[in-house]
């Protein structure tokens, strides 16, 4: 097993096993303020570092993706970097901006792996979650994480596109994106961990902590994003991540009126308002798809 700096990448390190077999990329940090990825990772280094565990084969990337942004304990410092993954830029982005240059750093990973696993937390998340589409669920839903969210790509155009996950599916990687839990709940960080050594653990590229038996997968195919237009953007009460609610019930209230649902759907993703700017998507609504 060999340990290096990947050379023309900052803050990125690359392990490789002793013979042939997947290239498995894996972001922390991509979100400075979500840092259950970011323990997750070091751990896993450190634990391979030290012989604790042992890559068989392939490679692995480990990269803290936005080190500013972590550094200022914030979602981003001008651009959010899980924006910036395209390849036309319009004019309201910055090309100086420490994003932009990121970025641009980092997407040639993407451009070369066949795994590729991005660590996230979310403010308001009782439990874990994944967001794979739907060629990649098959595959993610060997993780043991109980839920995931299916077709954000149908809405990936415009100021909602540019994640690192969509970039990565369209260069042929299998790709997923881990809500781990709650931004302030320590045991995401055990979360996160866990999934990255099941992870490489189904690829066999190391050896399991202990054999987990499948379990089943509830996947939630995400159908309307909800963007915050106005200041007085609120939510009907309190929200929890995949709430039930029934056809035409009021779930927020926006430009002075409610906003309501069309079909019994499931509340996804929620952020808080007062974190969110205008012209940001605040949550998706989604429907119960199936169980793998």
């Amino acid at each position: 097993m060999d340990i290096s700096k990947d050379a023309g990448v900052r803050d990125a390190v690359r392990i490789a096993g002793s013979s042939a077999g997947p290239r498995v990329v894996m972001f922390s940090g991509v979100h400075g303020d979500e840092v259950s990825g970011i323990h997750a990772l070091e751990k896993l280094f450190f634990d391979l570092y030290a012989g604790t565990r042992v890559l068989n084969r392939g490679s692995l990337m480990l990269v803290r993706a936005n080190e500013y942004a972590m550094a200022q304990e914030r979602r981003y410092v001008k651009h959010n970097l899980n924006r910036m993954f395209r390849e036309d830029y319009g004019p309201e982005i910055d090309r100086s901006s420490y994003e932009f240059v990121r970025v641009q750093e980092l997407k040639p990973l993407l451009k070369n792996c066949d795994y590729f696993f991005d660590f996230h937390s979310a403010p308001i998340a009782q439990e874990p979650f994944l967001v794979a589409e739907k060629q990649c669920v098959d595959f993610y839903s060997r993780l043991g994480i109980p839920r995931i969210i299916s077709g954000w790509n149908k809405f990936s155009g415009g100021a909602i596109g540019g994640d690192a996950e969509n970039y990565a599916n369209a260069q042929g990687a299998i790709s997923a994106t881990l809500e781990s839990g709650s931004h302030f709940d320590k045991g995401s960080n055990d979360v996160a961990y866990k999934a990255a050594v099941s992870l490489l653990s189904v690829l066999e590229m190391v050896e399991p902590a202990e054999k987990a038996a499948r379990t089943p997968c509830d996947i939630f195919e995400m159908y309307a994003v909800v963007v915050k237009e106005s200041d007085d953007f609120h939510y009907a009460g309190q929200v929890r991540n995949f709430q039930f609610v029934k056809a035409n019930d009021v779930f927020a209230f926006q430009g002075g009126g409610p906003l309501r649902v069309r079909e019994d759907s499931y509340l996804l993703i929620p952020m808080k308002p007062a974190d969110t700017k205008t012209r940001e998507e605040v949550c998706y609504l989604g429907r119960k798809a199936a169980q793998v």
